[in-house]
């Protein structure tokens, strides 16, 4: 028998071009290589033997696998997971900056330290110093990743974990590497809500991260090494009724833990039961908020705009849940309008604006210019990565918007909440 072609999907491209206004790569290029159907094209060259595996795969190096282009294909072609599937056969190579951070983010450890010489640096005057001489100019990676360090801010961190109320559910929350080394508030605030929502808030112990840089890239073996210490953190765990995320890509990324350990004799269960227990952060806070009655204050500014991870929009189809969540705020919501549909795509993937600067900054470009049109204060989002990026963006071009975690922002309209009732727009 013979075995099942990976790349059959490919056959089914018409090259109708319905893909190319959502490919952020190739809006910012308007380069055929660099477009959906493109790189269908270079996949079936390389099916029939006329394009070499090193080709392809540096010519789909630029995919940010956004899967935008999955929900505009009319003849149901998944570019974005042919690519992925490329980067099986051959996973992109760590940079140097890359590998470092991995050192750092994969354990839990020297994930906690690194935050808090973070904070120091940005706190003691150190950052301010090194930004002034030119010394980071001696490193252009660091330099790049110095840049999307978030502004400090002195406001205090959240207590955490929280204290214990009483509670009606027991649900375990999972804080991201990227949240925890970047973004010290988010994850505070996420299990400060999930309290304040009725609900007893287990972490697990050991967490590192979920493997989602290595599913990324294609490295499946480092991939499947975090998955495994994952499904280790939660065997170790108490039993909970569902399973939260304060990173979007964590929740997409383990969501997908049932069919990468399908095959596992020991993983399969519990990684089927894991994936299963995923649940929306904001579908799930909203109902249990409202039962109770909760009021909001202001949530730091007068406006609000949501950005949309890619992946969550067009890979689980999430997209009402956190614009309803927003709006129990005292706050216009405004929705991103041209240049740059609603969902379109930042240009962070991961480590793809570390890997590919100048293609990522220049996908921003349009992202940026669409929130600086709604005249929005406050930016919501629910990924690290993208949180990172825009504001690096926004500071970058003296705009005072601020780009929070949505459940940052839920969080402080809470502690600032007062007896007036919300005035709609």
């Amino acid at each position: 028998m013979d075995k099942p072609d990976p790349f059959a999907n490919a056959t089914l491209c018409t090259h109708c071009g319905y893909c190319l206004p959502v490919c952020p790569t190739y809006q910012s290029d308007n380069d055929e290589t660099h477009s959906p159907r493109g790189r269908v094209s270079i996949i079936l060259a390389l099916r029939n033997g006329t394009l070499s595996v090193d080709e392809a795969a540096r010519t789909l190096s630029t995919c940010l696998v956004c899967r935008a282009c999955h929900v505009a294909c009319p003849a149901g072609v998944k570019p974005a997971k042919l690519v992925s599937l490329m980067r099986g056969r051959q996973p992109e190579p760590a940079t140097r900056l890359s590998h470092w951070l991995h050192l750092v983010t994969d354990h839990p450890g020297r994930t906690a330290l690194a935050a808090r010489l973070l904070r120091w640096y940005q706190a003691s005057g150190l950052q301010r110093l090194l930004r002034g001489s030119r010394l980071l100019r001696l490193i252009p990676p660091l330099q790049r990743l110095e840049a999307l360090l978030p502004r400090h801010r002195a406001d205090p961190i959240p207590e955490f974990p929280p204290r214990p109320l009483q509670s009606t559910a027991r649900v375990a929350l999972l804080c991201g590497c990227m949240a925890r080394l970047f973004h010290p508030r988010t994850a505070p605030a996420t299990a400060n809500l999930l309290a304040l929502a009725g609900c007893e808030v287990v972490l697990p112990q050991g967490f590192g991260c979920c493997g989602a840089p290595y599913r990324e890239s294609g490295d499946r073996q480092a991939f499947l090494r975090q998955a495994r210490a994952t499904l280790t953190a939660f065997a170790n765990a108490p039993p909970v009724d569902a399973v939260l995320c304060d990173s979007a890509i964590c929740a997409v990324t383990i969501q997908g833990y049932a069919r990468a350990l399908s095959h596992d004799p020991q993983l399969a269960q519990p990684a089927r039961e894991l994936s299963a227990r995923i649940v929306d952060l904001a579908g799930y806070l909203l109902p249990r908020l409202t039962a109770r009655g909760i009021r909001f204050g202001s949530p730091g500014g007068q406006s609000v705009t949501y950005h949309d991870h890619c992946q969550t929009r067009y890979g689980l189809g999430i997209i009402e849940e956190p614009r309803k969540l927003l709006d129990v705020l005292p706050a216009t919501r405004h929705e991103l309008v041209a240049p740059g549909s609603i969902g379109a795509c930042c240009g962070a993937g991961g480590v793809y604006m570390l890997r590919h600067p100048e293609h990522a900054r220049a996908i921003r470009a349009d992202k940026l210019a669409a929130i600086q049109a709604t005249g929005s204060d406050l930016v919501a989002a629910s990924n690290p990565g993208c949180i990172l990026h825009l504001e690096a963006g926004l500071a970058e071009s003296g705009s005072r918007t601020q780009v929070r975690h949505i459940a940052e922002l839920i969080w402080t309209a809470y502690r600032n909440r007062t007896n007036h009732t919300r005035e709609k727009p």
